[in-house]
């Protein structure tokens, strides 16, 4: 079975994109970290069509093909544009202080099978990528359904500025959070922590927003902590080697006591 959608190259499709994928997805029981797994490159797929590929051109098309069947998933991202295949497949891991350019590298991580051609009726390029079920057939289901927008509720422990976020972190979204992370800076406020025990969902967008942060937060002289990750979050960390350099705590409590002043023996 293959379903096809398409979608005009501005940012709100992002939305709108992610969760027709998604219901697709759960409507054929696709579960747990293979669910995850598929939004991911999925995203990243589109997101490099419509930043790179079609260069916002709301003229333009980007069209997802999703195929089921009992032991695989194929997912096909097209665009229109002029993009150079061999130019991407060439690319490397961009350095870890890089804000961007970790697309490729993680859907080339994920997928079982990743390829990028020029597709001959849209002229752009197409990135297909296949993922085996087998290997996800014990896989736990992501009993969670959040929504798309991303909320963030905020708490003061002393010094530190604590967010909680709510949804996804994405291209969109990881703008609205850098924005509510200099309005903090902006207070006098140094010290940040990020608490994603409900963040469902980060892409590569989201990981340049956190990068983003980090630096300015330096700039400041300040400490940005994250903590309470899902595993497959963790592994996106992992992946891009970014648990290198972010401070990761398992739990809120463990990084807020982390800020506390060593008493001297």
């Amino acid at each position: 079975m293959q379903t096809t959608f398409r979608y005009q190259s501005v940012q709100e499709s992002e939305t709108r994109m992610y969760e027709d994928v998604k219901k697709l997805l759960v409507d054929g029981g696709i579960v747990g970290r293979l669910r995850s797994r598929i939004l991911l490159t999925v995203s990243e797929g589109f997101t490099n069509a419509l930043i790179h590929g079609n260069r916002y051109d709301k003229n333009k098309i980007i069209e997802i093909r999703i195929g089921m069947d009992d032991d695989v998933v194929t997912a096909d991202i097209i665009d229109e544009g002029d993009g150079d295949a061999c130019e991407i497949n060439s690319r490397k891991p961009p350095e870890l202080l890089q804000e961007g350019g970790r697309g490729v590298n993680l859907m080339e991580s994920i997928a079982d099978q990743f390829n990028i051609t020029r597709n001959g009726s849209s002229g752009g390029l197409q990135i297909s990528m296949l993922f085996e079920r087998c290997g996800y057939m014990d896989a736990d289901e992501n009993k969670r359904n959040l929504e798309a927008i991303m909320e963030f509720s905020r708490k003061d422990a002393n010094s530190v500025a604590i967010i909680s976020l709510t949804g996804r972190l994405d291209l969109g979204n990881g703008g609205k959070l850098k924005e509510k992370v200099k309005k903090i800076l902006d207070e006098g406020k140094t010290s940040v922590h990020l608490n994603l025990k409900q963040v469902e969902f980060v892409n590569s967008s989201g990981l340049g927003a956190l990068v983003s942060i980090m630096k300015e937060i330096r700039i400041y002289r300040g400490r940005l902590t994250l903590s309470d990750l899902e595993d497959y979050v963790q592994e996106i960390f992992d992946i891009t080697q970014l648990s290198h350099i972010f401070e990761i705590f398992t739990t809120e409590e463990e990084a807020l006591k982390s800020y506390q002043p060593v008493e001297a023996g």
